[in-house]
């Protein structure tokens, strides 16, 4: 219980001090936009028109057949938790004070990991169905690795080389990092009527203030929904069914006391033993379900959960003009 309350302060610190902006930075280019309602569908009085002559591309173009488009400039808030298991590989096990090392090849584990993204990003429709945008803020994570490992081999010895040692020894250790994230991503985005199809894609990159390696992470999500407004107002909505992909794989650092090991080890090892590691995703695709307010052509909000593998929620605020 402790547990979850410490993480759900951090994400709410995170989230005012580092908000971040939606993947939605509108719903690109709709043909013959109509919002669905009780009274029946109808066209939404939502005014696209910029003063900035020329951008996006093909905007006077659509214009004239009827589409609407987002405004194109922007610049947002938003906010990602997510939170899932991982699967250790390729423990390596050093000391700084001998050339041994030992590798385990077999674990057994319940490793997972939670991750607080905080970035702003300016965006701009460089085309109406094409958003370009940067990313800069702040990344925060905890990794949890919980690994049995039932054997080693060791390494670099001399004249044999190699030993193989039954000797199990549990790892289980809280590893934090924070540091800068920075990237570009983009998005297409189509709709008809009442329906929107959209395809998100971003790169960014966290350069850990305690870790020697930069944290790379890969966002794809498509995902098609509905528009939903009131005959009577100028605010509507949209809801969406869609999914998320991430590929955030990393390695991991420590120290483990060599007496856990095995009490033999600690004329060859010393006192203490770094070991790191490989993480990668048990599943990196999971369901999202989101709703977003379209207050006027200017203010957007959002918020989109995951399920099933991966639990994450994002929120989210967009100004465009």
């Amino acid at each position: 219980m402790m547990y979850n309350l410490t993480k759900l302060t951090l994400f709410l610190s995170i989230f005012t001090v580092y908000a971040l902006n939606a993947q939605q930075q509108g719903f690109g280019l709709v043909k013959n936009m109509e919002v669905i309602s009780t009274s029946g569908n109808h066209t939404p009085d939502f005014n696209s028109s910029s003063v900035f002559d020329g951008i996006p591309i093909m905007g006077k173009k659509a214009d004239k057949h009827n589409n609407t488009y987002s405004l194109p400039f922007g610049a947002g808030f938003h906010a990602i938790y997510f939170d899932q298991k991982y699967l250790a590989s390729n423990l390596f096990l050093s000391s700084d004070s001998t050339i041994l090392t030992a590798r385990a090849d077999t674990l057994y584990q319940n490793t997972s990991a939670y991750e607080m993204k905080g970035t702003i990003r300016p965006n701009v429709w460089v085309f109406p169905f094409l958003n370009i945008y940067g990313i800069f803020g702040y990344t925060k994570g905890l990794i949890s690795p919980k690994l049995v490992i039932p054997s080693v081999t060791i390494e670099n010895i001399p004249i044999i080389n190699t030993l193989a040692v039954d000797s199990t020894f549990e790892i289980n250790d809280e590893i934090g990092y924070v540091g800068p994230t920075y990237g570009i991503g983009a998005t297409i985005s189509f709709g008809y009527k009442f329906m929107f199809f959209m395809i998100d894609y971003n790169y960014s990159i966290t350069n850990p203030s305690d870790f020697d390696e930069n944290l790379e992470s890969h966002f794809f999500s498509p995902k098609a929904g509905l528009f939903l407004g009131k005959e009577t107002s100028e605010m509507f909505g949209a809801l969406w069914l869609g999914a998320m992909y991430i590929n955030n794989d990393q390695t991991f650092y420590g120290k483990v006391d060599v007496v856990d090991i095995d009490p033999a080890f600690i004329p060859f090892f010393g006192e203490e033993a770094n070991y790191s590691g490989n993480l990668s995703a048990v599943q990196r695709w999971n369901v999202i379900l989101g709703g977003s307010i379209i207050i006027n052509h200017h203010h957007h909000l959002l918020v989109e959960l995951g399920f099933l593998d991966r639990k994450q929620i994002t929120i989210g605020y967009d100004f465009r003009f």
